[in-house]
């Protein structure tokens, strides 16, 4: 495939086959290879990426039903009352059935699914085989084997460097950004599909280890990265926002 036909493969997607697994391996492969290929200035990484395989769906489900979207978002963002998430719970069932018993399109079913839910809609893409997850690195900056190296050794390292101003740089945003689209890239490359998600929240009520770091601050975690096979006989939802023409984005000086 050429860089092209990869970029134009990657979609945002919703589900994931259940039924077929990536191996471990290939997904090790995929992130070793974007961790050796994605470039970092000075080679400082300024965030984690955890990465929760198919043994974590029990979490996914947590962290899928703090994705909640339409206006309902905004009643469980603000609820502290436990038999809110327990109504939601049931209406994230309730919407997994729908999806897996006939809606499949934008049609009278998934109308009436839309009716019959009061609009709610939810991010599955966070219960894929594999879900990757970029949040900003809090602690020692430098890594075991850069301290092991003769520049650190020397201390011009630190004489060269901030490293301690670095934990207050935006930067690891657009690192994490960098890692997450030559992942997608390689992933599409061997076949996978690959999906990111921006939109969740944090409650105790529906505690979900892989969003822990949001309970502080939403901005804790940049964002999550689905990895797995698409489900091609479920619903393609789809970005009602066109996109912008290139020139009113790109402009020559």
């Amino acid at each position: 495939m050429t860089i092209e036909e990869i970029l134009k493969k990657r979609k945002n997607i919703t589900f994931f086959r259940e039924d077929k697994i990536p191996e471990k391996k290939v997904i090790d492969d995929i992130l070793n290879q974007a961790h050796s290929l994605t470039p970092h200035k000075n080679n400082m990484f300024l965030y984690d990426v955890e990465v929760y395989g198919p043994e974590h769906d029990e979490d996914k489900k947590y962290a899928t039903l703090a994705t909640v979207c339409s206006d309902a978002k905004i009643k469980y963002r603000q609820t502290d009352n436990p038999e809110d998430f327990k109504e939601l719970e049931k209406v994230y069932e309730k919407w997994l059935h729908y999806h897996k018993n006939g809606v499949k399109e934008y049609d009278k079913k998934f109308k009436e699914m839309r009716k019959d839910l009061k609009n709610y809609h939810f991010n599955q893409q966070m219960r894929a085989p594999y879900l990757l997850v970029y949040s900003q690195k809090t602690k020692d900056l430098l890594t075991d084997s850069q301290k092991e190296s003769d520049y650190y050794k020397t201390g011009r390292l630190e004489k060269c460097f901030n490293v301690d101003g670095l934990k207050r740089s935006s930067a690891w945003l657009i690192q994490a950004g960098m890692h997450g689209i030559v992942t997608s890239m390689l992933a599409i490359e061997k076949g996978l599909d690959a999906s990111f998600c921006k939109c969740y929240f944090y409650n105790t009520h529906i505690h979900s280890n892989i969003l822990r770091k949001v309970r502080t601050s939403f901005d804790n975690i940049a964002f999550t990265l689905g990895i797995g096979y698409r489900d091609e006989e479920m619903m393609k939802y789809k970005t009602w926002i066109p996109k912008a023409d290139s020139n009113e984005i790109i402009k020559w000086q």
